[in-house]
């Protein structure tokens, strides 16, 4: 597998703030599905140095467009319509009337510079309205990290304008048979259009699930009979089996030091915690109900999981300490596939009804809410939206359901996504 997978891991990029932020002046609602969004402007770089580097200051401007619109937030103007070009990108510069005759209230503007000792990017945040510089960034790397660049301004954006940073720095790894008939693991970037098959087994492999670093991918495989569960190494390319019982979705804990795994001893699916070479470090249940799909709390201290324990599939918590399990959902007679949410304060799962639909409930309990028609949900960094799959596709929801967006399409059956934490 080529190293290109997880550039973000491998780049060295230096990131400079070089504006004063300002405090934002623009209110964002999040809109209902097919509504207007905030409506900004995304300028092509101006190319200053560099043969090829006007074609690269537009993939600037397109993939944080692409990120924007993903987010529910924004509505990206289309480029036919400006006025104004590239050119300026200073305050006393821009013409803002040119950009309030379209609507924009928001506007990016920049500049990038591309020669033998690499690649520097400048990117600036405008409240239109207010003729006010909000902040930006200086980029420096090589050509081969614009996109994390872009992903990274993305970021900046929403930290600017809702006070906390965006999920675009992340990648999503899911399983697909769009190389062929095999289930292979693939890993893309928040454009959905970035895609990079990851094992090559041809065999069907299952449920990935990151570590901390954004290196690493636990997943169950049938590469070797089993199921059993294996670990991937993005950086080397390298694969190799954590146990030798017959398991099914591991899952890494916060801090990387753990896996929980549901795997099969003495004819019963429990679960385990294994380190991360697959070491059993402790059995967490011992019954001879069905234990699977294990999700971590963001603090280490707490796993929900699915169980059949009350006759059907529903969702229970319980400490990694042992203790009591508490059963957390009681409507709907098949709940499974539980994730918590990185603030701690939300469970989604999936819950059979006719067709599978995406819910969340609070973690201390209380009535679920419907998100979208979906099936293995993941959320974002930020706990603001979730990844999940729907009739062969991977969608994008904020965490209300108020925003739907697709994020893949092409071919093959796309599903079990599983997203990464932000990639410095």
């Amino acid at each position: 597998m080529s190293r290109g997978v997880v550039p973000c891991v491998l780049a060295v990029l230096l990131v400079c703030g070089f504006a004063t932020q300002g405090a934002a002046q623009i209110r964002i609602d999040v809109p209902e599905p097919g509504g207007a969004g905030l409506p900004i402007a995304l300028v092509p770089l101006k190319q200053h140095e560099g043969e090829g580097s006007q074609r690269l200051g537009e993939d600037f401007a397109d993939i944080i467009t692409r990120d924007l619109d993903l987010s529910g937030l924004f509505r990206p103007i289309d480029r036919d319509a400006y006025i104004e070009g590239p050119e300026g990108a200073s305050l006393n510069t821009i013409n803002f009337h040119n950009w309030k005759t379209i609507g924009a209230l928001a506007l990016v503007k920049g500049g990038l510079w591309l020669d033998e000792n690499g690649l520097t990017v400048e990117a600036r945040l405008f409240d239109v309205a207010q003729q006010k510089e909000l902040g930006g960034k200086r980029y420096r790397g090589e050509r081969k990290d614009l996109r994390r660049m872009a992903h990274r301004f993305a970021d900046y954006i929403m930290l600017l304008l809702t006070g906390e940073a965006g999920p675009f720095s992340a990648k999503i790894a899911f399983v697909s048979n769009r190389g062929g008939r095999a289930k292979e693991l693939f890993v893309t970037d928040l454009t959905g259009t970035e895609i990079v098959q990851v094992t090559k087994d041809r065999r069907i492999n299952l449920g990935p699930s990151w570590d901390p670093t954004g290196s690493v991918l636990a997943y169950t495989s049938y590469k070797q009979g089993g199921p059993y569960p294996y670990r991937f190494d993005l950086l080397s390319g390298q694969g190799s089996r954590l146990s030798s019982l017959v398991g099914y979705s591991s899952r890494w804990s916060p801090d990387g030091s753990l896996i929980a795994a549901s795997l099969e001893q003495d004819g019963d699916l429990d679960l385990f915690l294994l380190s991360p070479e697959g070491r059993t470090v402790r059995r967490l249940t011992e019954n001879s109900e069905i234990d699977v799909s294990p999700a971590w709390s963001p603090d280490g201290q707490k796993i929900a999981f699915c169980s059949n324990r009350s006759g059907s599939p529903q969702i229970y918590i319980m400490s990694v300490n042992g203790g009591s399990v508490r059963r957390l959902t009681f409507t709907g007679n098949y709940n499974t596939s539980p994730a918590w949410s990185p603030k701690g304060d939300l469970i989604a799962y999936a819950s059979r009804a006719g067709g599978f639909r995406i819910m969340s409930i609070r973690a201390s309990g209380g009535e679920p809410r419907e998100i979208a028609p979906g099936e293995d949900p993941s959320w974002s960094p930020d706990g603001r939206y979730l990844v999940f799959s729907s009739r062969g596709r991977l969608r994008i929801a904020s965490k209300d359901g108020r925003s739907v967006k697709q994020l893949t399409g092409g071919g093959g059956d796309d599903t079990s996504p599983a997203w990464s934490a932000r990639l410095e």
